[in-house]
């Protein structure tokens, strides 16, 4: 018989997690995973502390990857230097160098207008290039094309992919916090009540097209007279966000797709879905102007406030996994069962809700608490269900109804409790 740690340690192979000790004892735990051996995890994890004009910020950000890892590896490695060249503009200009609490909250408003165009831009300067690289991509033969792709393959792959953004940027000293978010990935809150359990707020909006319907409904007007825009939940039947970084086929001419994109697949990228080009008839189909919300975290900082980062893994995980809990109902809302798996004693009621008992400190030695969550998640210590999330022939069958999938999951904790 299998035992809980040894399916414990089994999983920690399937996972990477990282820590950070942050300015006044802030403590931020983070943690990535797809238990499919063959599939490549496409999500990647942004825990920087900045350091703009002898202060320090926090930017936490999950960025869930799709049609390769390309967009969300590049937006994790350069989106936090533009966000910093951002900050000290604004501290150095708007601010004069001196970013005290009184004036950052006059300027707060200011603040996420400029945090909003740097992310627009970011993603501006994603298409612009591959304009011009390939001014004209209809005039291409194909072994053009292929020379091009050859010549420029990150610069193609990155405008090819695409990636969400969740993102928190957090001044700790003066406790403020701005919010962003591009897609269908999450930042919520979790505070404590007066009884001393957690409650969870979702602080941005998200943009899957199957569940905002304001989102479908500018889509739709936007391209009003377009047969079928919108398809299964689906941009143009493929694209499940409205807001996005990268995603280039649905926001440029479609020359581009059926010219250029398309010839990526010699280098081993996803292929641009066959057909979609002819479909494509007044692009932008997509955005990345990103929901903001600015929240001054003194309000809450009694309720020992904690920030919750996690790509859309976390939804499938809460209420679409029927293979590993048949008898869970859906409609649980994830960021409100993040918040009670942090509480400080195990709450019965969310044993009973997710069908096995829960160990508040899975992750053990590790001492994660982004780990902890992920593991309460996916199976706690029912190690018969633990084992399950690792059966790679039951991750790879498409023909079990309902099928055992799990999404690339990534989550990140951010604890401020305890600083002064």
């Amino acid at each position: 018989m299998t035992t809980f740690d040894a399916v414990r340690a089994k999983l920690a192979q399937r996972y990477s997690n990282k820590k950070l000790d942050a300015e006044l004892g802030a403590q931020v735990h983070a943690v990535t995973f797809q238990p499919l051996a063959t599939r490549k995890n496409q999500d990647r994890l942004v825990v920087r502390e900045l350091r703009v004009h002898d202060q320090a910020w926090l930017f936490l950000a999950v960025c869930d990857g799709h049609g390769g890892a390309t967009t969300a590896r590049y937006t994790a490695s350069h989106l936090p230097s533009r966000i910093r060249a951002t900050l000290k503009h604004v501290v150095g200009v708007e601010l004069h160098g001196s970013p005290d609490r009184e004036t950052l909250l006059e300027k707060a408003d200011f603040i996420s207008s400029e945090l909003k165009r740097c992310i627009k831009d970011f993603d501006s300067e994603i298409g612009h290039v591959v304009e011009t690289i390939c001014p004209e991509p209809g005039r291409l033969s194909a072994s053009e094309a292929c020379s091009v792709v050859r010549e420029y393959p990150d610069v193609l792959a990155r405008a090819c992919a695409g990636t969400t953004l969740a993102a928190a940027l957090v001044n700790i000293r003066h406790k403020l916090m701005w919010t962003m978010n591009v897609g269908d990935s999450t930042v919520a809150l979790s505070t404590t009540d007066p009884d001393g359990k957690r409650t969870a707020v979702d602080l941005c909006s998200r943009h899957s097209v199957a569940t905002n319907l304001r989102e479908r409904d500018r889509i739709v007007r936007d391209h009003r007279g377009e047969d079928r825009v919108i398809e299964r939940g689906r941009i143009l039947g493929s694209l499940s966000v409205s807001r996005v970084i990268g995603d280039y086929p649905f926001k440029l001419h479609p020359a581009y797709s059926s010219h250029l994109f398309r010839y990526l697949s010699i280098l081993g990228h996803t292929r641009v879905k066959e057909g979609l080009s002819d479909r494509i008839v007044s692009p932008p189909y997509a955005i990345a102007s990103p929901s903001m919300r600015f929240v001054d975290l003194a309000v809450v900082w009694d309720q020992k406030p904690i920030i919750m980062l996690y790509t859309d893994g976390v939804d499938n995980l809460v209420n679409h996994c029927k293979y590993l809990a048949p008898w869970r109902g859906s409609g649980i809302v994830p960021s409100r069962a993040l918040a009670v798996l942090l509480q400080d004693e195990v709450d019965n009621t969310v044993e009973k809700l997710l069908g096995y008992n829960i160990n508040l400190r899975w992750s053990g030695d590790v001492g994660n608490r982004a780990v902890d969550v992920l593991g309460n998640l996916i199976g706690g210590t029912c190690t018969n269900i633990l084992q399950m999330v690792l059966d790679q022939h039951l991750l790879v069958d498409r023909q079990g109804s309902p099928e055992l999938y799990i999404d690339d999951t990534s989550i990140i904790i951010c604890t401020l409790t305890g600083t002064s």
